[in-house]
């Protein structure tokens, strides 16, 4: 099964005296936030949620998301909170505009070339700023690297089919040597 609960925020501090908690957004929509009317709260290490608070009231701060949750009215109640994360259930997550996928989305498609040449599954994504890499571990016997890295531009990546979890590439020179 894929990932059930995508992060999307980690509680770091405190933040004044009446329980607000400052939180780092994992998002690229801290937005989200200020519609949030409860959020699921997990231990680093738990597979289900902690607990789910209802959130009182949310504002940005610097680069932090302030966060009063109901039922968190001191400092020591908000200092308890911190590290716990903040994550949504995947279908929860924003939609992304047509022909951008969320990482976790990718994380184990097949990877086959348009000639039908099984290379591996995605096993990470790494995002350079220019274009994201998909990380692939290939199959056995394809090559002798650990990893193949596919950039993702328009002439090699051509189709993610998330229904029937594949991504069609054109397999660029010298890519398995």
């Amino acid at each position: 099964m894929k990932t059930k609960w995508i992060l999307i925020g980690e509680i770091v501090a405190t933040q004044g005296s009446k329980g607000e908690v400052r939180v780092i957004p994992h998002t690229e929509f801290p937005e989200r936030f200020l519609d949030m009317d409860h959020v699921l709260l997990f231990r680093e290490s738990d597979p289900e949620p902690y607990g789910r608070v209802p959130v009182e009231s949310s504002r940005f701060h610097k680069r932090f998301v302030l966060l009063k949750l109901e039922g968190v009215d001191t400092i020591e109640q908000a200092q308890a909170l911190k590290g716990m994360l903040i994550k949504v259930d995947y279908r929860d997550v924003v939609p992304l505009p047509p022909g951008r996928h969320y990482i976790f989305e990718l994380i184990g498609l097949k990877v086959v070339t348009d000639d039908g040449l099984e290379l591996g599954v995605i096993d990470d994504v790494i995002q350079t700023g220019a274009n994201d890499v998909y990380v692939v571990n290939p199959n056995p016997g394809l090559t002798k690297q650990r990893q193949i890295l596919i950039p993702v531009v328009e002439s090699v990546v051509l189709d993610v089919n998330l229904e029937d979890q594949v991504v069609l590439v054109n397999l660029l020179d010298g890519l398995l040597d």
